[in-house]
């Protein structure tokens, strides 16, 4: 795991209307994710991150009513020589 740098990607649709939209944008930007689409009725969130951020990220927004999620899976690449 020290030899190597691992992310996985996330795309999360979630109900954020009017009265709620405002909770949802706060949420994401605590996590520095992005909010990639939006409609009158809800947002699609990118985040990329360690698998626990991204498991995070969804438990907060689990209450608003997840549509849909697409997840990666986790990526890995060797660290670059430090020498």
């Amino acid at each position: 795991p020290e030899e190597s740098v691992e992310r996985e990607l996330a795309l999360i649709k979630v109900n954020a209307g009017s009265q709620s939209r405002s909770e949802v944008l706060q949420i994401v930007n605590i996590f520095r994710a992005k909010i990639i689409d939006v409609s009158g009725r809800a947002v699609v969130v990118e985040i990329t991150g360690e698998a626990n951020k991204v498991e995070a990220l969804i438990a907060l927004l689990k209450p608003f009513g997840i549509r849909e999620i697409v997840r990666t899976g986790q990526i890995a690449i060797l660290r670059s020589n430090r020498r």
